[in-house]
């Protein structure tokens, strides 16, 4: 499922692009993690940005998937990107490369069962929000081959954190139980003659017609599609046909790109008649987290929550003795309330909770 764009290389970046790429290092769970941070050459701070979280396929790495060209247009359009990079794993002695714990599976086989991919990559965006003006309200996620699968099990798992998700050439695994608790807007690109994630009879996940039925009717979008054929303009023996379902709960829609004739590689113009980035970043550009009761933070003076990560004493400073202060999961579940301003938080589950005191809610990663 490695990526095979070629043709987008390295030398193609300018320097205003090189010297806005961090590489950068973490420590999750005890192991060792990296991904590339992206700053546009626009952000001065002044305004918050989205982050699009961009998901390499199997055996890929973070350097070789920046090249789909998505800095280009956060030059312009003012976004930040990160690009993590899975672990490896092995089958049976044998490498597989670098492999998310994306619920992609064959047979008996899970790549990376063990590894908390989830948490690893809510982890960064947290990271991420601690030191840029963020809108919480426009934070995405898209993903090649199995990146395409970890980016469903992300909305699968966790739809009240971020607003929509772009999925190409990959699916839901067959390992997930995917049952979210919210609507997300979804977009998914599949080519017809796929021979790695095939488009029917798929191995690792549902086909691509069933993956973008179960976004439509869990949505609850309108189930006869608006259908417009993109120009063929590109001597590719490539067409593609648009599919959208407009009209789901919360104003969430659908869309779906096939790919008469295409295979598992990333398209872009002008060899083929789509670009993958700019069709993400298009359907990216408008959504919003329509779980606003849990995600937005309002402004407040006198009231900060500290530390973040927090692994055992969450300190609130400035809230009234007779603030409450309540946490919430990802699901909007409220799991402890309290009086107090030095909260144990040892007992929770890992991973990301809003904490709300008064008009102020923040994020914060219990590690």
């Amino acid at each position: 499922m490695k990526t095979l764009f070629t043709t987008i290389v390295l030398t193609l970046l300018g320097i205003n692009a090189l010297m806005s790429q961090t590489e950068k290092f973490v420590q999750f769970n005890g192991k060792n993690r990296e991904y590339l941070e992206y700053i546009p050459n626009v952000y001065n701070g002044s305004v918050a940005v989205p982050i699009i979280l961009c998901l390499h396929g199997l055996g890929d790495t973070k350097e070789n998937f920046f090249n789909i060209g998505m800095n280009y247009i956060a030059d312009t359009a003012n976004f930040i990107l990160l690009f993590p990079e899975a672990l490896d794993d092995t089958i049976m002695g044998t490498s597989t490369g670098t492999a998310w714990n994306s619920g992609a599976s064959y047979s008996i086989y899970n790549l990376n069962p063990d590894i908390d991919d989830v948490g690893f990559l809510t982890y960064i965006i947290e990271q991420t929000k601690a030191l840029y003006n963020i809108d919480e309200s426009r934070i995405y996620v898209m993903g090649f081959s199995m990146g395409g699968f970890m980016t469903n099990r992300l909305a699968c798992e966790m739809p009240g954190y971020f607003a929509a998700g772009v999925s190409i050439s990959g699916t839901i695994g067959n390992s997930l139980n995917c049952n979210p608790e919210y609507p997300i807007p979804m977009c998914h690109m599949h080519g017809t003659n796929d021979q790695t994630v095939e488009y029917t009879n798929n191995l690792y996940g549902n086909d691509a017609e069933e993956l973008v039925e179960y976004w439509r009717n869990y949505n609850q979008c309108d189930a006869t599609p608006i259908i417009t054929n993109l120009p063929d303009i590109a001597a590719d023996g490539r067409t593609v046909t648009h599919y959208l379902y407009p009209n789901g709960f919360s104003n969430c829609s659908v869309e779906f790109y096939k790919i008469n004739n295409g295979e598992h590689d990333w398209m872009y113009l002008p060899t083929y008649d789509i670009s993958y980035s700019f069709e993400a970043w298009r359907f990216f550009r408008n959504k919003l987290n329509s779980n606003t009761s849990i995600n937005k933070i309002e402004n407040s003076q006198s009231i900060i929550i500290y530390p973040n990560p927090c692994s055992h004493t969450l300190n609130i400073e400035g809230k009234q003795p007779s603030d409450v202060v309540r946490i919430y999961n990802v699901k909007g579940q409220e799991i402890l309330k309290s009086l107090e301003n030095n909260i144990d938080v040892r007992a929770l589950e890992k991973g990301i909770y809003f904490v709300k005191v008064r008009t102020l809610t923040q994020t914060i990663y219990f590690e």
